[in-house]
This record gives structure tokens, sequence and C-alpha cells, in this order.
């Protein structure tokens, strides 16, 4: 009878572990070899908002109905001071994707920068401010993250299995094993080929951006869209907090990869 507990304790810890990122397999992008300066362009967004709904809690202070003190009549119940008490607040929050917010966007531009310099030590990638000193041949990569979308997920019945899982038991063995979701993230990439001092006249600032861009009007490219698929891994309780950073990162080392090919010619 000893087995009902264990069941429990390792459902529990089963649906409250963090999310992991499912390793995807390599990609091996052919090096042509030499040096290059890669720019790479703060990140634009064409996403949507969306409408979400947050719980917070919150202490309130004030008059009250309820055991408290009303005027003249010592403790009772009526109006008067009811002490502090805890409540609920909802509301409805319109915010883009998790991965076009104006934060993150410039948090996945400083990774993938770093990323694309480990993949290709030999080449120089920066930020735009570095064409203010470059010469020579550049390219200039701008990426544009669109929508995600939900490709893959057994959420539902993880979900489903935990509510009744307190009732019927054999159902935790269900929350043993983690969500298993695959979240795909879709956006362009466009790489632009040019003189470093020809594009220096054609820098722009805008305030929600941590650099340069580049006014691209007239300029050739190559353009590739992209959707990018990042599985993962977690408890049916897990934050929603605790998954946002791992799917970021993510997201970082995949389009990290697809810009190297991007910059190499791969199609």
């Amino acid at each position: 009878m000893r087995i009902v507990p264990m069941l429990s304790v390792a459902s529990v810890l089963g649906a409250c572990s963090t999310a992991r990122l499912v390793p995807a397999p390599p990609i091996n992008i052919p090096d042509s070899g030499g040096q290059r300066l890669v720019i790479v362009e703060p990140f634009f967004e064409a996403s949507e908002w969306k409408l979400s709904s947050r719980t917070d809690h919150a202490t309130v202070y004030g008059p009250g109905y309820g055991p408290g003190y009303g005027p003249g009549y010592g403790p009772g119940y009526g109006p008067g001071y009811a002490g502090p008490r805890d409540i609920m607040i909802y509301r409805d929050i319109a915010e883009k994707p998790l991965y076009a917010r104006v934060p993150m966007l410039a948090q996945e531009q400083r990774g993938v920068i770093g990323a694309v310099q480990r993949l290709r030590p030999r080449w120089r990638v920066a930020s735009t401010s570095d064409l203010m000193t470059a010469t020579g041949p550049v390219t200039l990569i701008r990426v544009i993250v669109g929508e995600p979308e939900i490709v893959g997920s057994n959420r539902s019945l993880k979900t489903l299995a935990c509510a009744f899982g307190v009732i019927i038991w054999p159902l935790l063995l269900i929350n043993i094993s983690p969500v298993n979701e695959t979240q795909r993230v879709h956006g362009m990439m466009i790489r632009f080929d040019a003189e470093a001092a020809d594009l220096r006249p054609k820098l722009l600032r805008y305030p929600t951006q941590p650099d340069f861009a580049v006014d691209t009007r007239g300029m050739t490219y190559r353009q590739q869209p992209f959707g990018l698929d990042l599985e993962y891994e977690e408890g049916v309780l897990a934050s929603e907090s605790s998954r946002e950073p791992v799917l970021v990162a993510g997201f970082v080392q995949r389009l990290s990869t697809a810009v190297v090919a991007l910059a190499e010619g791969v199609k």
C-alpha cells in the first residue's frame, strides 16, 4: 500500500519540473573559409497583439464589512475597519508574442551575434554601430520575427490526467513523464551585400531599438523565410516564466545556424 504515496511524490516532482529543450539534430554548414564582416541589424518584428489573462494577488487595507471594529461598538460585524485582506485581481493584457517583445528582440540580437561569432571564429560579427568605423565589403543580415504556433503538444492530456489523478491514482503515472510540446517560430531573414562606406549614410535610429537600423530602400537583397521548431519538455504544473528563457535560448541557437547558412549562401 505504500505504492500510492511513492507514486504521488514522483508525480508531483514530475509535474513541477522546469522546461528543458530537446536537442535538435546537428546541422553541418560548409565553411567557405576566409574572413567576412557580418553585421546583424537589430531585430524587427511582424506579429499580432495578443490578449492574455493575468491573475495577480494583492493585499488591501481599509474599510470593509465583516469581523472588525465598528464605530463605538467594539469588535463585531458591521461597517468598519476590517484589517488587511488578500484579494485576486484579474486583468487582460495586450502583448506581443514572447519572441517579438522589445526586450526579447534586443536579447535575441545579442545572442545571435555571439553565437554566429562562435560558429565562424574567422568572421567579424557585430551590430550596426561597427559600420561607423568599418571598411570594405559587408554582409548585412536583417531578421524579422513573425508569429509562433504550437505544432505538437500533449499538454491537454497531461492536464486532464493531473486533475483526475487525485481521485483515480493510476492516472498519476501519466504525470511522471513530462509535457512534450513543439513551438514553431516563423519569420524572415534578409541578406544585403554592400560596402561599409555606402551603408554609413543610411543609418537610422528608432526609439525602441538598441542600435542603428539601415535604410535599405533600393538595395538588392536575398530573403529567406524560416520556421524554426523548438521542442521542449516540462512538468504539467511548471510556470510559464521558467519556460520563457529556455525557449528564447533555443530560438537564438537555431536562428544563429540559419543566419550562418544565409551568409554562406546555403539555401
